[in-house]
């Protein structure tokens, strides 16, 4: 391996490596409210989408705040994180699993939400943040924290919201959120935009 090469190559690990780095510290961040680390992780003019929520990073953290005086918690459990680069800019899809705990007509329960974060990142002034971040949606369900309760569900209202994220838009919703429509699920056509969305920006386009 030449020298030029290995430098390269050494480069890309260090790159790949970062960018995990700033997923991870995203959930880690989030979960704990430490918000100056949470904003530390986006980029200028960042976007966030979620169930309960579309616009500017900025935004997303000042609506974490107020949530987080609420009754509702949640966490956020990191998985596998691939990478591809293109010179400042990278595409980086990471598998993570969304604990819920909230009230639901008077019973608390626990959402489990499977999923993968979709997220545009660049680098600006030599450090890599999140441009732009879209989780996917896989599936999930609900449970009552005290097995013994019954929880009974308005099925016509648990259905109008997409399978993917149907209980946990179900709990939001009842809880006062404006939830989310439309967003990626396995086999969506969203998820086909949002993947040809990714190509596209990491290709160049603005």
């Amino acid at each position: 391996m030449s020298k030029l090469n290995e430098a390269q190559l050494l480069r890309s690990l260090f790159d790949r490596a970062t960018i995990t780095d700033v997923v991870t510290a995203w959930a880690f961040a989030r979960d704990s409210g430490r918000w100056d680390r949470l904003r530390a992780c986006f980029s200028a003019q960042a976007t966030m989408h979620t169930t309960w929520f579309v616009g500017s990073a900025d935004d997303f953290v000042e609506r974490s705040i107020a949530a987080s005086k609420g009754p509702a918690r949640g966490q956020h459990f990191i998985g596998a994180c691939a990478v591809e680069l293109n010179g400042d800019r990278a595409l980086a899809e990471t598998r993570m699993t969304l604990l819920l705990r909230a009230p639901l007509d008077g019973v608390v329960v626990d959402v489990t939400c499977y999923g993968r974060f979709y997220d545009h990142f660049i680098r600006q002034d030599g450090v890599w943040r999140i441009r732009k971040r879209v989780p996917i949606y896989e599936k999930d369900r609900l449970d009552p924290v005290d097995p013994t309760a019954k929880v009974m569900l308005d099925r016509a209202d648990l259905e109008r919201h997409p399978e993917g994220y149907r209980h946990i838009a179900y709990v939001q919703s009842r809880g006062g959120s404006q939830v989310t429509p439309g967003l990626p699920t396995p086999g969506s056509d969203a998820l086909a935009r949002l993947y040809a969305e990714g190509d596209a920006w990491l290709a160049g386009a603005s």
